[in-house]
């Protein structure tokens, strides 16, 4: 992901809100990308077969 001047200043701000603490730039487009690649790292979409894995296992706990 390509992270854009604008994506900073949001950061920037939301940090602001969140922490009550002002970063500059350098330290908000760093802070930025380590929190995007440790979404990256975490987060997996389920796939369909694992829904349908899961209402099998579901259906079978409920018999």
């Amino acid at each position: 992901m390509n992270i854009t001047d604008k994506d900073i200043t949001e950061f920037q701000t939301l940090y602001k809100a969140r922490f009550g603490k002002d970063i500059d730039r350098t330290e908000a487009r760093d802070k930025l990308s380590k929190l995007v690649r440790q979404m990256e790292i975490v987060y997996q979409p389920i796939t369909k077969k694992q829904v349908k894995d899961l209402k099998e296992k579901d259906a079978k706990k409920q018999s």
